[in-house]
């Protein structure tokens, strides 16, 4: 406990990521920011308070998807026996197809690094029943008929497409090396041929998962990888894992470190400890710029969780892993939401996914839904024997691990709610194009909303007032707004306005204005 408590007390000052999202204090519309915010036709996320001038008797909500608990993909063909879907994985969803590289981890010894690690291939028209095809590329046992895309003992993978490259280099991924050691991005003109493209000098520990993609916003590429504080307190000394994030042009060379991420006081506080470690780091992130909304980023915080005594080797417990959510507008800067609850969290008892749970890059969009493909697995994360830690509820003690899926609705990370006694907002004063407004908004049986367009000085606008107003009643990705019959509100494009929203019952996630 006396470890805990002052590496508590020391993180009160180091510590200083966002403690999550309150709503806007009240205030009277038409005295907020003096400068309008552009919203053109884009759709506009309540992740934060961006769009929240005023509020009264509403929160935002965090929604964590349903985890269906499928095991879509498991290691079942020959060339997999022994092994085990490991949490390096990826998808992308392209021409109508789910393609998925999945982490093969085979152990071949008692050591950590005694290990085949492969990274495999996999894809589906419907992204629920996936067929491994025999590529013909890579030879294991002594025959190519696999789906192998990259051999040797290389740390998983995090597929991307690269919008600058030629043809040749269009594919691209980036991991550790563990035979020959380095950190090294592949390139590939179809996601199965892969060639080394370049060894990165990304700065800092690249022993995790690492993101990197083009970022429109800034014109540069940008990497989301590992970063360690090495911390010594009372005589002992550990690392705490974090995000950081650097720039490129080059995809060789980086700069412009920032740290993302980091453990935060009420993560420290969230459990007592016997030993120097915080209960909680963060052993890498997922990050990708929300391309169905402006200027949204959204993380998949990979949480590592050690803080019990198992009473041996200083070994700690439970070694679990879940998934937290974090947004941003730019990229850089995070805030945490839904009050420090998961976003995915471990299955039941002794199914493959119990101990630990991983969010794959780059989830999927499948009509008016999210997917995001998860890794689980049914071992803790210690290097303990693997039959010690393997969840004890598991059939016949077998490891287990897999590919799975959770899905959200279109643009649900998190709502605006409204109680069933009733709520109101007042948007900042912003800009649009279009000629009609569009909600995301579902308000169950018996809840509604009500819409009124407001002047630069807070007066509702004649023919736009709450006594013209529509009630909206409904679940719809795309709810029209309408007052009366009409929903044409071309005329008050371009001008500065400010809508305000009258809700009772309801979860309201977006607004667009649209032609």
């Amino acid at each position: 406990m006396a470890f805990h408590n002052t590496l508590r007390a020391y993180a009160a000052g180091l510590f200083a990521i966002a403690a999550g999202i309150v709503l806007a204090a009240d205030m009277a519309p038409g005295q907020g920011s003096a400068e309008p915010i552009e919203v053109g036709s884009r759709k506009q996320l309540f992740i934060d308070n961006k769009f929240i001038e005023s509020a009264d008797n509403l929160e935002l909500v965090m929604n964590p998807p349903y985890q269906t608990g499928e095991l879509l993909i498991a290691p079942d063909q020959p060339w997999e026996e022994g092994g085990t879907v490991f949490v390096y994985s990826s998808a992308l969803k392209e021409d109508g197809r789910v393609r998925l590289w999945y982490d093969l981890f085979r152990p071949t010894g008692p050591g950590p690094y005694d290990h085949e690690r492969r990274v495999c291939y996999a894809e589906s028209d419907d992204g629920v029943y996936f067929t491994k095809p025999l590529l013909g590329l890579h030879e294991v046992n002594g025959s190519t008929d696999n789906n192998v895309v990259l051999p040797g003992v290389i740390g998983g993978c995090a597929v991307w497409v690269d919008p600058n490259a030629p043809p040749e280099h269009r594919y691209k991924t980036q991991a550790k090396v563990y035979h020959p050691s380095g950190f090294h991005m592949h390139s590939s003109p179809d996601g199965l041929r892969w060639d080394l493209f370049a060894e990165v000098n990304a700065r800092g520990a690249t022993d995790t998962q690492t993101i990197v993609f083009w970022d429109r916003r800034i014109e540069r590429y940008v990497f989301y990888g590992r970063g360690k504080d090495y911390v010594a307190l009372d005589g002992q000394r550990t690392s705490i894992r974090k995000v950081r994030r650097q720039e490129s042009d080059n995809l060789k060379d980086w700069d412009t470190q920032s740290l993302v991420l980091e453990p935060d006081e009420m993560d420290l506080a969230a459990q007592d400890t016997p030993s120097i470690l915080p209960p909680v780091d963060y052993y890498g992130a997922t990050v990708f710029p929300y391309e169905e909304a402006d200027r949204v980023y959204i993380m998949l915080a990979q949480a590592f969780w050690h803080f019990t005594d198992r009473g041996y080797d200083g070994a700690l417990g439970p070694y679990t892993r879940d998934v937290r959510l974090a947004v941003s507008r730019d990229g850089l800067s995070f805030d945490r939401v839904g009050d420090w609850r998961p976003f995915l969290r471990p299955g039941p008892a002794g199914r493959f996914d119990s101990k630990g749970v991983w969010g794959l890059p780059n989830p999927v969009r499948m009509g008016d839904e999210i997917w995001f493909y998860y890794a689980g697995t049914n071992v803790d994360r210690t290097q303990r024997p693997a039959e010690d830690r393997v969840d004890p509820y598991a059939p016949d003690g077998e490891r287990l691990g897999g590919i799975s899926r959770a899905i959200m609705r279109l643009d649900g990370f998190v709502s605006v709610d409204a109680p069933y006694e009733g709520g109101e907002l007042v948007t900042p004063p912003i800009r649009f194009e279009g000629n009609a407004l569009e909600l995301n908004l579902d308000t169950a049986g018996g809840g509604s909303v009500l819409v009124e367009i407001l002047d630069e000085n807070g007066e509702p606008i004649p023919g736009y007032t709450l006594d013209d107003a529509t009630p909206l009643i409904g679940n719809m990705v795309r709810f029209p707004v309408r007052w009366g019959e009409q929903r044409y509100v071309g005329t008050l494009a371009g001008q500065v306005v400010q809508l305000r929203f009258v809700m009772r019952d309801c979860k309201l996630y977006a607004f667009q204005f649209v032609p």
